[in-house]
């Protein structure tokens, strides 16, 4: 009780808000109304069930957020995310944890704010979703290590072992999500040049260019590197004219030694 006391007391010192403040309040209060309400729901060791009482309603935000009109898919997903956020701060994980509702709604949160396509995307946003939940708790347990490890022996190794795991954590992050993003473009890789500079004696290629496929992409068994330069796309579009407008034009492409054009005739 004392405590308690002494917290309300704490609280009641602390000082109004100030105008630059204020506006930042008002500006962040807009922009959050603004934005899609997530779905979440109730979940205890019961299992997951709607907060409200219209439960077909909320069966089908639960199949939205996962991009999906499967029901067993939706409620595979709901296990596996009631177990990915199980807390097991008291067993250790020696034994099935606790529900923790609040964990699960912020990854369903997650997933819902990726809007998945399909259960692809839906699956990879949960992969983003838990292992977030779990990068977090390794760097915890590194900055504890830290703290309460001297530098050597066991101790240098338990630092080893989790830094080295919340290493691993992060770049498995980072990988989803450039997964997720390669989905949505389909592995398209689009260059559009806006600006062509010409100097005396250079070449260039006009137009829309496209590049498909990766390096060192083979056909029949043979590298492509092997098989020469591949030969740009090229759109149909004007002549690149020279700074006098009344001499020939520019060369535009070409592979071929000829004899110089006028233009460049002239200026020697």
């Amino acid at each position: 009780m004392a405590a308690d006391q002494a917290f309300a007391k704490k609280l009641a010192k602390r000082l109004p808000r100030d105008a630059v403040e204020h506006a930042a309040i008002k500006k962040a209060r807009r922009r959050t109304k603004a934005r899609a309400p997530r779905v979440a729901t109730r979940i205890d060791g019961h299992g997951t069930y709607s907060p409200h009482s219209d439960v077909e309603g909320h069966r089908c935000r639960l199949a939205d957020a996962l991009g999906t009109r499967s029901r067993h898919f939706v409620y595979s997903m709901l296990k596996g995310l009631g177990k990915a956020t199980e807390d097991h701060s008291e067993n250790h994980g020696l034994c099935p944890g606790s529900a923790d509702e609040v964990a699960f709604n912020a990854a369903l949160a997650v997933i819902d704010g990726v809007r998945p396509k399909d259960e692809i995307e839906a699956m990879l946003a949960a992969h983003m979703a838990v292992t977030n939940i779990a990068l977090l708790e390794l760097v915890a347990r590194t900055r504890a290590a830290i703290a309460g490890h001297v530098y050597q022996g066991n101790g240098i190794k338990r630092l080893d072992v989790l830094g080295n795991l919340t290493t691993k954590f992060m770049r498995t992050y980072t990988m989803q999500v450039e997964a997720l993003a390669r989905k949505r473009s389909k592995g398209e890789q689009n260059v559009t040049v806006k600006h062509v500079h010409m100097h005396a004696g250079g070449q260039a290629v006009v137009g829309n260019v496209s590049h498909q496929g990766g390096r060192g992409e083979t056909k029949n068994g043979q590298q492509a590197s092997e098989r020469g330069r591949a030969t740009p796309a090229v759109s149909e579009s004007p002549s690149v004219r020279s700074a006098d407008q009344e001499r020939e034009t520019l060369p535009v492409t070409s592979d071929k030694k000829g004899a110089l054009s006028i233009a460049r005739r002239r200026t020697r």
